[in-house]
């Protein structure tokens, strides 16, 4: 059973990233960098260090780099000397960034639907509740892998 568990798991993620980068590619982002233009929506001007500080998933600094160039290229975000550290840059949302919010936010949402389509009210807290616990069971210290 444990082994069928973890298949689920592994097919339920790559159909999550699946929907959401076919999703995202629509509106013209590519995957994480929603969750660039969603950090900069609400607090604009951080530089790429800031970024990676603030986002919820193991990404280094050389990723946030490299998505902020291609967002910077397709005119979503872009880079101004920091005043107070030369060395620095702060990334800030274009108006066209902006006008990506909403869309970027709408493609959560529907995703999220479509992943508890199907499911009671009960079922679907019940899913978010085991989901969080089989996330703080892989996170914690206690055992080593």
């Amino acid at each position: 059973m444990n082994e069928e568990i973890s298949y689920q798991i592994i097919l339920l993620a790559h159909a999550h990233h699946q929907w959401a980068e076919e999703a995202l590619n629509r509106i013209g982002l590519y995957t994480s960098q929603e969750h660039i233009l969603f950090l900069l929506w609400k607090e604009d001007g951080l530089t790429a260090t800031q970024l990676v500080a603030r986002f919820n998933a193991n990404v280094g600094l050389a990723t946030i780099v490299k998505s902020i160039q291609r967002m910077e290229r397709a005119g979503i975000v872009v880079r101004r000397p920091d005043p107070a550290d030369g060395r620095a840059s702060r990334v800030y949302l274009t108006e066209r960034g902006r006008s990506l919010y909403e869309p970027a936010l709408q493609v959560w949402h529907d995703l999220a639907e479509r992943t508890v389509r199907g499911m009671t009210e009960i079922e679907q807290v019940l899913f978010y509740r085991l989901l969080q616990q089989a996330v703080a069971n892989l996170v914690s210290d206690d055992d080593e892998p």
